[in-house]
């Protein structure tokens, strides 16, 4: 029996464990640590991760991009649903499908996507499609069957237009089946080609499309089939969609100029409580001398912002909505800002009805710091030590006693999170060497493929700068640490090539998306609202460790992704859900539309939650407009009821039909109804306050005596009621201030949180006019209805 192949093969593998092993070292960063490698017990995911193949023209130890639009390329053979909008694209064994939307789906979710124009060659069968480059909102792959014969096509988010470069191959472009297609040109309406031009355009099931090419191409049209015979070195196809065969001359000029970066940079001016995004397009001309290119945008970047964006008429349908289109190679978008606290100054009693009464809320807090507790996976862990900062800050806010036991106990719980040891088997952060990542262990929700990380960590970029702010000692020794696991997921330094740049968040969709690795449907985000919360985090430890760049990184992500929020989620603008959608919001964003739904739940109210937590200040942008937002309540409670209704005419127990809940507060249950409250009372806090009674008063009740979800709440319900709602108005010059008004009163509260160790003095502005400045106590949440005199100040 020949036993050395089983003898060298176990060698190899217990070669391979021990490097596994000896290779998971602790890696220093300040005070903390993070592992260098993950466990060789790591979960079977886990390990699939640092194993399974990569589909990179070129794996040259470059941070690979997770959480895109595109990144189904790299995980994938052939990704499916490539939405660059307008435009779907999904590469195959078979060459290149085309899809051009030009109507909703009947039940209003997706666009359309039918009739496609497939792109292929004859005897030509790609093994894969490889990612190849990308930069902000720009990616190019490679279909390739041999060196010498590939495609390279390059799509750019709202760019209408698919480049297509060919080496070794001539292309065939088809038609669907049994379409009547119909051709023209640049003067007007063509016979079937043969012709030899840089451009034709067909029509076909009712859209147009334009395709471009070197001089003196030769086409030729045969049974559904568009030979492309190239004349000279020069082999590429630019196909466009058409709103209309007119513009096919316009398409034309700018055809040729094909994208190679995308780049956006942004800069913060607290004076003007704006911060400004400037967009830049580098091209390389295939042909002639247009450098500019089409660029499309979508609500978001146009509704409520000011820049030099000059649009050309040129209008499509995408799933966000309508995308309108400009030209140029660098552009300028400014977004309002006027400023995030983590939390509100202490409530005050008033003698009204349900006031507010301290010794209830001293209940909460000691309820709490007598039961600590902190989960050991990143989701939930993280929820924890952010509920444990934001008690301490109430607690030092009323000066209860607890205060000390919370910042001990947050204290503990961060340092053993930022610290790794060997033999931890939870509570750490890993790195992944390979895909140049940082993944919390345990993971949960699909975290160790990248799932989610901006909802996970976000928690801990928030504890972290609320605790840096009680212990200016933990942000020495451990805000590196906090610092690392913020860039996991919003690295703003293009030179650290530790992370990909903005693992999580599109730069041009406003949003973040949350799938790690995507899927064969595209790309999804559920909950909104964590996602501006990683963003708070961000502005908040930023402003804690004195790291400028992080925290207008921070300020530029909230400004967007709110914008975007109340666009894609809830169409406060009216004109992105179409018609054909009956519903008032969405519960989840897909690259290509949207569903009525959440990954977790049937229950139709928690559609509506989950774009509502946790409860904070930082969700104000939910009740800008206080009539949408009581809408959008008013709408949750309706489909509540209706599904209730549905569910008890269907269900049964013993015979007996179940009866269905109204939506009230108490029905909805601790964790759902705490939700609701949260939200109500940004706008109506004296109903929340009349609720929190009422759950006070119901023995056992689970909302009521749950301190654990119930402490912001009251805490929050009263302070709002007596500050009354915000003054968008107003902002300060520092980004972790907010300016309240009470209508009753008429009375302005200006409130800044300074986690610094020195009093800083902040001016206030009304528009642009300063009207006052406030010393900012340090190490505190000062708050003031009086400004002293400003240099420049109104009188």
């Amino acid at each position: 029996m020949n036993t050395a192949p089983k003898f060298a093969l176990a060698g190899v593998v217990a070669l391979l464990a021990s490097i596994q092993a000896a290779a998971q070292q602790s890696v220093a960063v300040g005070k903390g640590a993070y592992a260098s490698a993950p466990p060789p017990s790591a979960d079977e995911k886990s390990r699939a991760m640092q194993s399974q193949p990569l589909y990179l023209v070129n794996d040259d130890g470059r941070p690979i991009p997770t959480n895109k639009w595109w990144t189904q390329l790299v995980v994938s053979p052939f990704a499916k649903s490539l939405w660059s909008y307008p435009l779907r694209v999904d590469p195959s064994e078979k060459g290149l499908d085309i899809f051009f939307p030009t109507r909703w789906a009947p039940q209003g979710n997706d666009p359309a996507c039918e009739s496609p124009l497939h792109v292929g060659a004859s005897d030509f069968v790609p093994a894969d499609a490889r990612a190849r480059e990308w930069s902000d909102w720009l990616v190019s792959f490679r279909m390739a069957q041999s060196p010498e014969r590939y495609l390279d096509v390059t799509l750019g988010e709202g760019m209408p237009y698919a480049w297509i470069e060919c080496r070794g191959v001539q292309p065939v472009l088809t038609v669907p089946k049994g379409a009547d297609a119909t051709f023209f040109g640049l003067e007007g309406p063509l016979p079937r080609p043969p012709v030899s031009a840089d451009c034709v355009g067909v029509t076909f099931d009712g859209r147009s499309y334009g395709i471009f090419t070197p001089d003196d191409t030769k086409f030729h049209y045969s049974d559904g089939s568009l030979s492309l015979t190239f004349a000279g070195k020069s082999s590429y196809l630019v196909v466009c969609p058409l709103p209309a065969p007119k513009d096919l001359n316009y398409f034309h000029r700018y055809a040729f100029a094909i994208p190679r970066n995308t780049e956006v940079s942004w800069r913060y001016d607290p004076a003007g409580g704006r911060v400004t995004t400037t967009w830049k397009i580098t091209t390389e001309v295939l042909k002639g001398a247009e450098k500019k290119i089409i660029q499309g945008w979508i609500p978001h970047h146009y509704r409520k912002t000011t820049g030099d964006i000059v649009f050309n008429h040129i209008d499509y349908i995408s799933p966000r909505g309508p995308l309108k289109c400009a030209v140029g190679n660098e552009f300028v978008i400014s977004y309002p800002y006027v400023g995030v606290v983590p939390n509100l100054p202490a409530p005050k009693s008033t003698g009204a009805p349900h006031d507010y009464e301290p010794a209830r809320m001293h209940a909460y807090l000691q309820d709490l710091a007598s039961k600590p507790k902190f989960a050991a996976d990143t989701y939930w862990g993280g929820k924890d030590i952010l509920r444990y900062g934001q008690d301490a800050l109430m607690a030092q806010q009323t000066h209860d006693s607890t205060y000390n036991t919370f910042c001990d106990e947050l204290r503990q719980a961060m340092t053993n999170w930022f610290t790794y040891t060997p033999g931890k088997k939870d509570h750490y952060f890993t790195y992944y060497p390979r895909w140049k990542a940082l993944v919390g262990v345990k993971t949960s929700y699909g975290s160790e493929g990248f799932n989610d990380h901006h909802f996970h960590y976000g928690y801990f970029t928030f504890a972290s700068a609320l605790l840096a702010m009680h212990d200016p000692r933990f942000a020495a020794d451990y805000g590196p640490m906090a610092t690392l696991v913020a860039k996991e997921y919003a690295n703003w330094d293009r030179s650290d090539l530790r992370f990909p740049f903005m693992r999580t968040f599109d730069p041009w969709a406003g949003h973040s998306w949350a799938g790690g690795t995507s899927s064969p449907g595209g790309e999804n985000q559920e909950s909104s609202s964590e996602a501006v919360q990683s963003w708070a985090g961000l502005i908040y430890l930023g402003e804690a460790l004195g790291d400028q760049k992080m925290r207008d990184t921070g300020i530029m992500g909230y400004a967007v992704e709110t914008q975007a929020t109340m666009e894609y989620w809830f169409n406060a603008g009216g004109d992105v859900f179409p018609p054909e959608w009956k519903h008032p919001v969405t519960g989840m964003v897909w690259s290509g539309g949207k569903v009525y739904g959440t990954y977790f739940t049937g229950d139709p109210a928690w559609i509506y939650a989950i774009q509502w937590l946790p409860a904070s200040p930082m969700l104000s942008y939910l009740v800008h407009d206080p009539a949408f937002a009581r809408k959008s309540y008013e709408d949750m409670c309706r489909d509540y009821e209706a599904h209730e209704l549905a569910e008890a005419s269907r269900t049964s127990k013993g015979g007996k039909k179940r009866q269905a809940k109204k939506p009230t507060i108490e029905n909805l249950g601790s964790g759902l109804g705490s939700v609701m409250l949260g939200y109500v009372l940004m706008y109506d806090p004296a109903w929340a306050c009349e609720q929190l009674d009422a759950l006070w008063n119901t023995p056992g009740d689970k909302i009521g005596h749950d301190a654990g979800e119930t402490a912001i709440i009251y805490y929050l319900a009263h302070s709002t009621r007596s500050l009354g709602e915000v003054d968008w108005s107003c902002h300060g010059d520092s980004p972790t201030s907010m300016v309240y008004r009470n209508r009753t009163t008429k009375t302005r509260t200006y409130i800044v949180w300074n986690p610094s160790t020195t009093a800083k003095t902040v001016v206030f502005y009304e528009g642009a006019i300063a009207t006052g400045q406030m010393i900012a106590a340090p190490q505190a949440l000062t708050s003031a209805s009086v400004l002293s005199p400003a240099p420049g100040a109104k009188k």
